[in-house]
Parts: structure tokens; sequence; C-alpha cells
């Protein structure tokens, strides 16, 4: 009987393997030991550009826990990519500021700047009831987080989110009332002003019956990735792709990733680079180190289904010392503010995705220097391109 049951699970995977659209080809690896554990290892945050990943890990901080297999409280790692070398480099905890002892921390969302981390805590201490918390890096050390405000935040569990390209929207994971299923797809919009507006549920759509969790905006702000147990959820969690329809200005039917990405087991917590050429994701698949194992996905040239466009540099004085500063974009022909940003205090470098075809300024200002307005028209081209442009600040 057990024999029977095994054949017909298998028979019926790839039967419903067979029924996601062919168009999406992806080769599946894992992300390795230096990432992944003999413990759940999960929830990978990447910078647009591919260079920082920020991931969770349940790996215990003593060699008694360690020994016996028990796993501690979840912690927050970073790794940095070595281009030279094609590979991760040895992950780092991250400090206290984030890493608070004897509680859960999560980091469930990166701009993609990697400037911006939001968090999910969780347990006893702190009064960290499972709310989102924000933090910044200040050159190279996170600033201590703060709770975000209602409605983004309530008095039910907002477990995972994804912050826009410009920084003004975030669409998050909540259990609150008032949805279509356990746990649906939210946003919030902050107006000009840094008002947040009200908590908008995204729709029968995009969430199922059953829960929605995982969710990532990709840097074009034009593909929302998550993951889900309902739709046609092939076992367990599975990851979808809804693309934005400029015509409409409505999200479209989710599309399942299918396999190799999605098996029998929970593949969760997915993200892409701006460029579309490589993915990262959960899963407890078999074969892997530990409970959860993180895996690294690359796409064809295709995958892209809208034009991106990253604009990165480092912001220096003339004699190229990094200046932290802030950084206004605006669109040239209406002036209407599109976002503001940061550059980097240690290292200067900024980071903003844009789409091709449109003429923006950017203003910075930073103590000290003298504010410096730049235009840029980004040119038309299809798929991705980055465009890189250090700015050089005159001192007052």
């Amino acid at each position: 009987m057990k024999i029977l049951f095994v054949t017909f699970f298998c028979s019926l995977f790839l039967f419903l393997s067979a029924q996601q659209k062919d168009t999406i080809k992806a080769e599946i690896s894992n992300a390795g030991h230096l990432i992944n554990s003999y413990f759940a290892d999960y929830a990978p945050l990447i910078s647009a550009d591919n260079n920082m990943m920020l991931f969770t890990s349940r790996k215990p901080l003593n060699e008694k826990d360690m020994l016996r297999g028990k796993p501690g409280t979840e912690n927050v790692y970073a790794t940095y990519y070595d281009d030279k070398h094609a590979k991760w480099l040895v992950t780092i905890m991250l400090g206290p500021t984030i890493n608070v002892p004897d509680i859960d921390n999560s980091a469930i969302a990166l701009s993609n700047d990697g400037q911006r981390m939001l968090l999910y805590r969780g347990g006893n201490e702190l009064n960290a009831n499972g709310d989102i918390l924000e933090s910044f890096l200040i050159g190279e050390e996170w600033s201590d987080p703060v709770r975000l405000p209602p409605p983004i935040n309530s008095d039910f569990n907002e477990t995972s989110a994804s912050i826009s390209p410009d920084g003004r929207t975030i669409y998050f994971v909540s259990d609150r009332k008032w949805g279509f299923g356990g746990r649906d797809i939210w946003y919030c919009t902050q107006d000009e002003l840094g008002n947040w507006g009200e908590a908008i549920n995204m729709g029968k759509l995009i969430n199922s019956p059953e829960d929605e969790e995982g969710v990532f905006i990709h840097p074009n702000g034009k593909m929302l990735f998550f993951s889900s147990k309902g739709h046609n959820s092939i076992g367990g969690y599975d990851i979808f792709m809804s693309v934005f329809d400029e015509t409409t200005k409505t999200w479209a039917q989710p599309e399942n990733l299918g396999a190799p990405i999605n098996t029998p087991d929970d593949e969760i917590y997915f993200v892409l680079s701006a460029s579309g050429k490589i993915g990262y994701y959960s899963s407890s698949m078999p074969g892997g180190y530990g409970d959860l194992d993180i895996y690294s996905t690359s796409f064809p040239p295709d995958f892209i289904k809208k034009n991106t466009a990253l604009l990165k540099g480092r912001i220096i004085s003339k004699t190229e010392t990094p200046v932290g500063s802030t950084i206004v974009l605006k669109s040239k022909e209406t002036n209407k503010l599109i976002g503001t940003f940061k550059s980097n205090n240690s290292t200067g470098k900024y980071l903003v995705s844009l789409s091709p075809g449109v003429k923006y300024s950017l203003e910075i200002t930073a103590d000290g220097y003298k504010t410096d307005t730049v235009s840029f028209d980004i040119p038309y081209k299809t798929g991705y391109q980055e465009i890189v442009n250090d700015i050089i600040l005159e001192a007052k």
C-alpha cells in the first residue's frame, strides 16, 4: 500500500508539473555550506545588484546546543558577493541592534540599495509581538530598529514584507481580518509628507482562500512574487509570479513558476536580482544541509518581462572622500517626487532603480557641501541596463 501511495504521489506531481507553462526554465543549485547549515536557513534578501545578501538562520550560538542539534532563536546574517571568484563570502552575524538575544529576529525586506531593512520580531521580550520594524545602514552599522506605525502593523501578525523601488510603498503579509484567507498580501503607500495611507488588500486575484507568504516586488516595480498554499499549488507553499498590466493598471493572474523551482515540499521567500539572471529562495526539498536551505536559481535572459534600469555609483568629494548624502529623485518633466534615498556614509555608494526612457533629476544635499542637481536621461533599452555614475560634490 505504501509503495502504491508513493507511486501515485510522484505521478501526480509529475502530472501537475507538466501542466505549468514551459516558458520558465531555471537551473537550481544549493547556496552551499558557507550559507546553509544543519539548521534552518531561510528568507534570503539581496540588494538589486546582487552584491549583498541578508538571511535568517536558526543555528545555535553555543557549542553545546550545536552538538545536541538543538536549534537556536532566529538571527540575521550577512554575506557579500566576490565578483572576482564568483561566490558568496563567509557569512557574518549582524550586531546587537538587529540580533537581540533570546527572541526571534528575522530580516524580511531589504531596499534595492541595501541601506534599509525591515525586520520581524517575535517573542515575549521587548513587546516583540509579530510586528514589522525598520532599520537603516549608517556607515557600517545598522540603526536601532523602530516599529512601523499602523496601519502597517496591527494587533495581528505581520510576517513578511517588501519595499517598492521608490521606497514609498510597503507590501506585507498579515493575518488581520477582512482578508480572503488566513494570511493575505496587503500594501500601504506613503505620501510626500511621509504619512502612510490605509492598508489595502491586493484582492482575490492575488490572495487565495489559503495562506500567502514571502511577498517580493522586483526592482522594476512591475513583477510581484509570492508563495501560496492556494491557487494551483503543486505542494505546500509554491512560488508564484504576477506581472503588472500597464494598460489595465491591474495585476495579472498569478503564474506558478513550476518545476524545478517548485516541488511537493515548501518553497518560499523568493527574491530576484534586478537583471533577472539569478534568484534565491528557501526550500525544504530533500538533499539539503538542514531543515530549510537557501537555493539559487538562474534564469534565461528573456525571463524579465519588464524593462529595468539601475543607476548606481558613489557620492564623493573632490578628494574622493565618500560623502553620506540625501538624494531626492524627481521626474524632470513633471517635477513630481519619485523617492528619497541615501548614499552610504562609509562608502558613498548609492543605487536607485529607474524606468528606461524617462528623464530624471537628482538633487543631492550633504552637510558641508553645496547642493548639486544632476539630470539623467535614461535611454530606452529592452531588458536590463546598469548605469554607473560617480557624483562629485563641492565643499562650501
